[in-house]
């Protein structure tokens, strides 16, 4: 039971930090295939450990990123710059028969721009859904979840994709009860729903859908971007991407 209970708080802790892919973790914990044979089941019973320590490390890790990002935001940013650029290598290495070709090519370049020149502009006013509004927080959770159960694809790097990491971190400093349902709720369909389609295209699609997500998490970067360089924000940088380094773990074979 405790270890369990420590298992999904690991989990919860790698959901909040953009960059770490749940999924990964959820696979070097060794029970991934079951976990996904229980969501398309609809059987969570040998999980609620799990889903336990998944909310207790989620909660506690958000607010630790909130103090962070009131002290020391520029480092911070800096961070989760060097992990989302190094999560892309984890996606192309966890991706099945992942090779170049014509059409991922195209898809990773169109995902590369979508992030990059609308959603990861930090100042822009254009925005794929109104901010803050609840449909976004509700499709956020909704993507979030179900993206974190692809091996190499971090949950929280589609808020930051979304423009949507700032807000449901405001939300659960704040105690915001309506948007935390919402975004609950989003979370709890694209775990029953959306991720089952998107783990279906993943198989079918497995190349494109590779391509697209690495250029997707690497548009967003844009949003991470810091005003200056410093010696400290370089490091910072390379923290994070030494840590998705050693978590992303080899090449499948």
């Amino acid at each position: 039971m405790v270890k369990k209970l420590l298992q999904g708080i690991a989990i919860g802790v790698t959901f909040v930090i953009p960059g770490i892919s749940t999924g990964t973790v959820i696979l070097l914990l060794g029970f991934y295939r079951s976990l996904l044979e229980g969501i398309s089941r609809l059987n969570v019973r040998p999980y609620l450990l799990h889903l336990a320590g998944g909310a207790i490390g989620a909660l506690a890790f958000v607010r630790i990123i909130g103090f962070l990002l009131s002290r020391a935001e520029d480092l911070l940013m800096a961070f989760f710059l060097g992990a989302m650029v190094l999560s892309v290598r984890v996606v192309l290495l966890h991706g099945e028969n992942t090779r170049i070709a014509p059409v991922p090519l195209l898809l990773g370049a169109a995902g590369f721009a979508t992030t990059f020149f609308i959603v990861g502009e930090p100042s822009s006013t254009l925005t794929v859904l109104p901010p803050g509004s609840l449909f976004h927080f509700f499709l956020g959770g909704a993507v979030a979840s179900a993206t974190m159960l692809l091996p190499g694809v971090s949950g929280s790097a589609a808020l930051v994709i979304m423009n949507l990491y700032d807000d449901v971190t405001l939300a659960v400093n704040q105690w915001q009860w309506l948007n935390l349902a919402v975004f609950g709720a989003g979370c709890i369909t694209g775990l029953l729903g959306l991720a089952r389609l998107l783990s279906a295209l993943y198989r079918r699609y497995s190349n494109a859908i590779t391509f697209l997500l690495a250029g997707l998490i690497l548009g967003s970067t844009r949003a991470l971007l810091p005003a200056a360089i410093t010696p400290g924000v370089i490091m910072a940088a390379a923290a994070g991407g030494l840590l998705i380094y050693c978590l992303g773990g080899r090449k499948k074979t």
